[in-house]
């Protein structure tokens, strides 16, 4: 198949799902479905203060001067996640399973010189306090004892 073909075969079965699927599926706002279907997987929506923050974490660069500010991290980490500069790395592209890296955070005091030291503003702490919340969040979620 050329690639001309392959392009309009993707028009053809774009517009037939559009103008023909869309309009005879179900459609609802049921925030309760779907939360008890991305929770179970480690992703807890996040209120809108939170929301705000992820563009600033987003500017990570993965130079690791957090991790040489931070006091707690004077001795050796006992895993990749304690090293901020790959917990903030890492979170800011996915912030699934809060509950397992939350339970790694231990010795992070939220002291912020990591913070200080970051070149281009990421707030870790901050990120730390979201990461918590959101582990607490989740299990509460998963329990049963709060909905989105």
């Amino acid at each position: 198949m050329s690639k001309y073909q392959a392009w309009i075969n993707l028009a053809y079965n774009f517009g037939k799902h559009v103008l023909l699927r869309m309009p005879t599926r179900p459609f609802s706002h049921d925030m309760e479905t779907f939360v008890g279907q991305v929770v179970p997987e480690g992703y807890v929506p996040l209120d809108a203060d939170d929301r705000n923050v992820i563009p600033s974490i987003m500017r990570c660069v993965h130079c690791g001067l957090c991790a040489l500010s931070c006091p707690a991290l004077a001795g050796a980490p006992t895993s990749a996640w304690s090293e901020a500069w790959t917990f903030a790395g890492g979170l800011s592209r996915s912030l699934d399973h809060a509950d397992l890296v939350s339970a790694d955070l231990s010795p992070c005091t939220r002291c912020a010189e990591c913070d200080a030291a970051c070149p281009t503003g990421v707030p870790i702490a901050r990120l730390a306090t979201l990461v918590t919340n959101m582990a607490e969040r989740g299990a509460m979620m998963n329990a049963g004892h709060i909905h989105a």
